[in-house]
């Protein structure tokens, strides 16, 4: 729930961030897909205007055009990679605007972005016959780097946030008027779109062969939709425009992967270069942009100082009650494909228009429409438990209320769903119990305490045999009212949750009173609810949640490509010792230091525990000489971890490193190969049996309440001892 911070975001690089989307977006991109265009709305513009406005464009921009198209030329006749380079080159700076000029490679494309953006302010402007057809909106696509603003600044809400912009973006005329002043106009939060911009037509985004790896361009293109969609809001979907030399054509990325329009030609295509623009920047409305139906900007009594703007969500399910957010999000998914996770304070709306009740939860996530609601899993639960987030009400979200139809990604295509076909459904989910990141601890009591009461948690779900499969940092926090929840920490998140075959999952649906025999009365048209209860495994992959916290067990299968390998109660246990350990690094980097150079280590071995993002790089880390030493604090900044701590992060790491680092066997006659499988490393017998019973003891659950609460003992005890000491 909470931005855990994965050390690879720490100082983004672009070249990390564009390998990830270049392999998210295999197999999840669909080329000439003519749909793209036909959801812009281009055949609505009107045909007169068109013909008017590639006249004048023609004649009161001669020069330029004539301009642009010598840029192109020469562009081509450069290597496309070369051309790529000078763009990544700028890029690789924290911020564009700190490049300096005599470092800067890219500079026709800047000469590209002012010749272009006079085409497209020309587009904007030119006026309509019928004056009445104009639009209701006036946005612009300004090459203005965009500047947030500090009150609303992305970092606030998700740490780590990448700064690089787009060529162009897609912004209300008035936002860019208003900001002359301040070099810029406002942040992500800001944008409608954006455009991409190269200055080759080699540089185009079609793959050289099916299944082939994304181009630069589209590359690019998906790393600035995931800011978009992490930045923005509730926006579903981000539209692209993409010109390449004298080429254009336009892309939607959803969370369920990428399309691209057919290729066109800006001069002989003139007439949809200008469809498309206009429609973008005067006819298209902001749900057609891609903001979200089912909330709506609240209006100015109910926002709040933060200056960050509040939003009304509309009913979830059957639950008639409204909410309106409470400052900016808790946390922002910076994933393009997948969960898209957003999380908000919020509060209930009452029937005169006021806030009332106490500050909650709101969650909203993309699921697989082959997985089962969250809010099912819940309501599944028998019976309550102080360490499990208290649910209030969850459903997958309608566009309006009373609708038929869910928004998942088929439906914002516009397209048809066969009965058997896999779609992202959005879902929200409400709960009534606030918290603050485990790392956010005072002591290590209440650290421990924390944890403990997560972890009894767990147990109370596994016993129900309901299996979380994603402790990460994120899902277990400390509460902010311990003594009024009865537990100093708890669980939240059962969006991955797993089921046992003969588990009861109550599903609610919302049904509506057939009109098969004439129209009802309109109180009688409302959605009604019906429970029914499914016996059987919860829908879910074999293997799901946080690479950098999964146990060793489920890695290794990871790596085996082993799909028959199935999360146990122990691989969570041993997820939980992970956020432990991450709890402590993300408080010690916080903590004051004596000199740079401690906090340089504490940040070096922060990245090397956690910052691996591949399972082959996650187990080399875990198998390093250095491992055990990284995790026991044996350092110069040990004596900031108390002793007991350490010391029960000496008995997990070394019973951990030692099942992974056992004394290896060479191959030959009469050496067992039953573990750890065919093609890998021979682990003597005898010294991994002894390991694996300490693994059972250590990774259960009654095994790690024990250690804590021993370890809680001792660290009050050592507490006590001092304070007599210093009595004496």
């Amino acid at each position: 729930m909470f931005d855990f911070q994965d050390p690879s975001r720490i100082n983004y690089g672009t070249s990390a961030s564009h390998a990830t989307v270049q392999a998210e977006l295999s197999g999840r991109t669909a080329f000439g897909d003519e749909s793209v265009l036909v959801q812009l709305r281009i055949d609505d513009v009107d045909s007169h205007f068109v013909q008017n406005c590639a006249k004048t464009l023609e004649e009161s921009l001669e020069e330029d055009i004539k301009a642009l198209r010598n840029i192109v030329k020469r562009a081509e006749l450069k290597d496309p990679k070369d051309l790529e380079y000078e763009v990544l080159h700028d890029l690789d700076y924290p911020d564009p605007r700190e490049v300096p000029p005599e470092d800067r490679r890219s500079y026709r494309q800047e000469l590209m972005q002012h010749r272009l953006s006079l085409i497209l302010k020309h587009i904007r402007c030119a006026p309509e016959p019928d004056e009445a057809k104009t639009g209701d909106y006036n946005r612009c696509f300004s090459h203005q780097v965009l500047v947030a603003d500090c009150s609303t600044s992305e970092k606030d809400y998700t740490l780590g946030f990448p700064h690089f912009y787009p060529d162009f973006t897609l912004t209300d005329v008035g936002q860019v008027e208003g900001s002359h002043k301040n070099a810029g106009v406002g942040g992500w939060h800001d944008r409608d779109g954006f455009a991409v911009i190269r200055p080759s037509s080699l540089q185009h985004p079609y793959p050289a062969s099916e299944g082939g790896l994304a181009r630069p361009i589209l590359t690019h293109a998906a790393n600035f939709a995931r800011l978009h969609l992490s930045a923005r809001p509730f926006l579903l979907f981000s539209v692209c425009l993409l010109v390449f030399g004298g080429d254009f054509c336009v892309c939607i990325f959803d969370r369920a992967g990428a399309r691209v329009s057919p290729k066109f030609n800006m001069w002989r295509d003139l007439d949809t270069f200008i469809r498309v623009v206009r429609s973008m920047t005067r006819h298209l409305t902001k749900i057609e942009l891609g903001h979200d139906p089912s909330v709506s900007l609240a209006p100015s009594t109910l926002q709040s100082s933060s200056n960050y703007p509040a939003w009304i969500i509309d009913p979830i399910g059957s639950d008639l009650r409204r909410w309106c957010t409470v400052g900016a999000p808790i946390w922002s998914s910076l994933s393009l494909f997948g969960r898209g996770t957003f999380v908000w304070y919020v509060r209930e709306i009452s029937a005169t228009s006021e806030l009332v009740g106490p500050v909650m939860i709101l969650k909203s996530a993309w699921r697989s429409s082959q997985r089962d609601p969250e809010s099912s899993i819940y309501q599944s639960v028998r019976g309550s438990h102080p360490g499990l987030a208290k649910y209030i009400v969850g459903a997958d979200v309608v566009p309006f209320p009373g609708s038929l139809e869910k928004i998942a990604t088929h439906y914002l295509r516009k397209c048809p769903l066969n009965p058997n076909q896999k779609t992202e459904v959005l879902h929200r989910i409400v709960s009534g119990t606030t918290g603050r990141p485990i790392w956010m601890y005072e002591t290590e009591e209440q650290l421990i305490d924390g944890l403990l009461s997560a972890l009894e948690a767990h147990k109370f779900l596994w016993d129900q045999k309901i299996l979380h499969c994603d402790i990460s940092p994120g899902n277990v926090l400390l509460s902010d009212l311990p003594e009024e929840v009865g537990a100093a920490g708890f669980i939240t998140d059962l969006d991955l949750a797993r089921m046992e075959p003969d588990a009861e999952i109550k599903i609610t649906e919302i049904v509506h009173a057939t009109s098969e025999y004439g129209r009802y009365p309109q109180r009688l048209q409302g959605p009604m609810t019906r429970t029914r209860i499914r016996f059987g495994t919860q829908r879910v992959d074999a293997i799901v949640g946080t690479l950098q916290f999964m146990s060793r067990r489920l890695l290794r299968s990871m790596r085996a490509k082993d799909t028959s390998v199935v999360p146990t109660a122990a691989d969570d246990v041993e997820s939980f010792f992970w956020v432990l350990v991450y709890a402590i690094f993300r408080k010690l980097l916080a903590a004051p230091t004596a000199n740079d150079e401690e906090e340089d280590e504490v940040l070096t071995h922060f990245r090397k525990t956690f910052g691996g993002t591949s399972v082959r790089e996650i187990l080399a880390v875990r198998s390093g000489d250095a491992f055990h030493e990284d995790i026991c604090m044996q350092t110069t900044y040990c004596e900031m971890v108390s002793y007991p701590l350490r010391l029960l992060l000496h008995e997990y790491s070394f019973v951990l490193h030692s099942t992974i680092s056992t004394a290896k066997l060479p191959r030959g006659p009469g050496v067992s190969t039953s573990y750890p499988g065919p093609g890998r490393s021979f682990i003597n017998p005898n010294l991994y049996n002894a390991h694996r019973e300490s693994l059972e003891r250590l990774f259960s659950h009654d095994g790690m309440i024990k250690a804590l609460k021993q370890t809680r003992q001792d660290i009050q005890d050592q507490r006590e001892g001092r304070k007599l000491r210093s009595q004496a």
